[in-house]
């Protein structure tokens, strides 16, 4: 038998670290945090927040259970390797991990004590998304192991952030797994080439979740060889998902480099609104959060935070405060192709931006949210947030946890936070977007002429009632012989305003035979006004003309609803209850009134129809009320006016 000599074994053990393919326990960055005074203007948030964690963690505890391919390990989903297996428990881990490390812990609100959240779950569920990651020793159940995904760098992160949170009191080996994982996603992030795109599918949000574990790695293996890569990485990632085209020239200096020296292209449009799912999406403009979401890591070990973070960032957050409603969410001018009612997924924002951007309408935003969250969870859902039928995306309830575990910390990093409980009422026009808000005292008016093309009139009030339905203001018009409506079109739009009102003249068709001619004014006092001709442009039969849509929510749990719509058509009251599938249609008729909040009043004499929906659709329920409503197969002319339709809508609040 002959010996290894010592120096090819360290040689081989060097090679392997650097590799990623041998990670040796070792040192993590030392946490550093000092929290803000226990007492104080926050203290009453702080506990909300808090408390909603306990309750989504005794929630989420009760859904976990052993892992059929080693019973000593946990999970809360089937065991696969895609996002919507790996994500909802490395979220959940994460919040665990926060209970057992920070705050006034409470083993009755949770259901088990502290000592047991740790060797129960925290640690099972860890090992189970330790060893079948790319790094570890086996698959998934379904035969492939998870990692090296377009979003797998976001999982990871949460799962390393939770590991730091709580290192001393990890086993060796879990310490040593959950840094290879933490090194072989930073480096394969931070060897990638950085995307970016405008139109349609911003990189945004994928470059923001990118950065989030490299800075996780730095904290994991601050001495490692990788970390001088890493330390450039990250920034570059970071700012990298808010640049506009104009910033390849733009000579600010941004930690030490002028900004066109980060320039790699633009993921935003010039008006610092961006587009994802092929509309202005405010969901996906809240993403800056990911980067700057890091400051904490930086915070939390005495480290100066990059300017990156926030390059760009306040004026992305300026346009969102447009889009806020009072129950926290927000109205879509676009539309909204995820959940509605993700009220709760937002403070944790606006936290963000009251605390390291002082942004002084940050933290009255968050508290709308926050209350609603609090709302939400009070119902009888076993301490969930999300009710059946609010949600539809696997990670919703996980994602939730972790975020609100954020934000209690944030709530530390200040004594108090400002307080300006008035958002702003006028015009906000994004002609990047393609988007127009009027925000009015009673109601919240918007047009979209770009993806897509939709008007609406909101209630500014916790019951929104109107919902985002993607042909708003527009409807469907159905041609014989086609089985499919054909989508709208904008030929052409004029649009003037000033800086509290605004009108616009849009041609629309509906497909080569129908042209429908709009004009929408919206006013400083709330009042709304729109007018609708259609014409056909050739010879055509249609079987259905539903024009002058408004999407009315009507759902069975929300905590703002009632579970059903009290409906007048000029003087016959009816309710209609929630995914009742009720429908009616009245002729010759002057006024529709939707719970004594929504009016719409017509000179004329108008076809309408309401149709409740009998079941939630994408996380909400929309009844659908048409103002112009022509059923059965009718013949046109070439250029014979189908139809007119002229109504004033006016939105008074009546506190729900």
């Amino acid at each position: 038998m002959h010996s290894t000599p010592k120096i090819v074994v360290l040689a081989l053990i060097a090679w392997l670290t650097l590799t990623g393919q041998l990670i040796m326990a070792a040192d993590v960055m030392p946490m550093r945090w000092q929290p803000a005074a226990a007492e104080g203007p926050l203290t009453e948030y702080r506990q909300k927040v808090y408390e909603v964690v306990e309750n989504q963690a005794r929630y989420l505890i009760s859904t976990t259970r052993p892992w059929e391919g080693d019973p000593t390990l946990r999970l809360l989903t089937d065991s696969k390797h895609g996002e919507h297996w790996i994500r909802p428990n490395t979220g959940t881990v994460a919040g665990l991990a926060f209970l057992y490390r920070f705050g006034p812990y409470n083993a009755e609100r949770v259901g088990v004590s502290r000592e047991q959240l740790l060797s129960n779950h925290i640690i099972p569920m860890m090992r189970y998304l330790v060893v079948t990651h790319k790094t570890g020793t086996r698959p998934t159940s379904n035969g492939k192991p998870w990692g090296d995904h377009w979003q797998s760098a976001h999982w990871a992160h949460m799962l390393g952030r939770s590991a730091w949170w709580i290192w001393e009191d990890l086993p060796e080996d879990l310490q040593r797994g959950i840094q290879s994982i933490m090194a072989h996603e930073a480096d394969r992030i931070a060897a990638a080439k950085i995307p970016h795109r405008v139109k349609n599918d911003t990189k945004s949000e994928e470059n923001g979740w990118n950065s989030q574990v490299i800075s996780i790695a730095m904290l994991l293996l601050p001495d490692d060889p990788r970390n001088e890569v890493w330390r450039e990485a990250f920034p570059q990632w970071a700012i990298s998902a808010h640049l506009r085209a104009s910033d390849a020239t733009c000579e600010v200096i941004v930690d030490d480099r002028p900004v066109k020296d980060w320039f790699l292209g633009a993921n935003i449009h010039e008006d610092f609104t961006l587009e994802n799912h092929n509309i202005i999406h405010p969901d996906y403009m809240t993403c800056y959060s990911l980067g700057l979401g890091c400051a904490l890591d930086y915070r939390m070990t005495g480290r100066a935070i990059p300017e990156a973070l926030l390059y760009n960032v306040p004026q992305i957050y300026e346009n969102i405060k447009w889009f806020i409603l009072p129950d926290g969410g927000f109205v879509y001018p676009s539309g909204q192709d995820w959940r509605l009612f993700r009220n709760p997924d937002w403070h944790f924002k606006h936290v963000l931006m009251a605390v390291y951007a002082n942004d002084p309408d940050a933290w009255s935003i968050a508290m709308r949210g926050i209350d609603t969250m609090v709302k939400m969870q009070s119902r009888p859902n076993g301490g969930a947030v999300y009710a059946p039928g609010e949600y539809f995306f696997p990670s919703a309830q996980m994602d939730l946890i972790y975020y609100t575990s954020l934000t209690w910390l944030l709530l530390h990093e200040v004594d108090e936070l400002p307080l300006r409980p008035d958002l702003y009422t006028g015009v906000r026009r994004l002609d990047g977007g393609k988007l127009m808000l009027n925000r009015t005292p009673s109601a919240v008016h918007t047009l979209s002429w770009g993806n897509k093309i939709m008007i609406q009139a909101v209630p500014n009030q916790l019951d929104r009632i109107v919902s985002p339905h993607f042909r708003s203001g527009i409807g469907h018009v159905r041609i014989e012989g086609n089985d499919r409506a054909p989508s709208p079109k904008l030929r052409d739009i004029e649009i003037e305003n000033t800086d509290n009102a605004f009108k616009a003249k849009l041609v629309v068709d509906h497909g080569d035979a129908i042209r429908s001619q709009i004009t929408v004014e919206s006013q400083p006092d709330g009042t709304f006004t729109f007018s609708e001709e259609l014409t056909a442009l050739k010879d055509v039969t249609t079987t259905e003309v539903g024009t002058g849509l408004i999407g009315i929510l009507n759902n069975p749990t929300w905590v703002y609803e009632r579970g059903y719509r009290s409906l007048t058509i000029d003087n016959d009251a009816t309710h209609v209850p929630s995914c009742s599938g009720m429908a009616m249609e009245r002729s010759g008729i002057h006024q529709v009134n939707i719970d004594d909040v929504l009016f719409i009043d017509s000179a004329d004499r108008m076809n309408v129809r309401y149709a409740s929906e009998p079941k939630p659709v994408r996380g909400r329920v929309t009844d659908h009320l048409y103002l112009n409503w022509i059923p059965g197969r009718k013949q046109w002319q070439a250029g014979q006016p189908i139809s007119t339709t002229r109504v004033t809508i006016q939105c008074a609040t009546n506190g729900r």
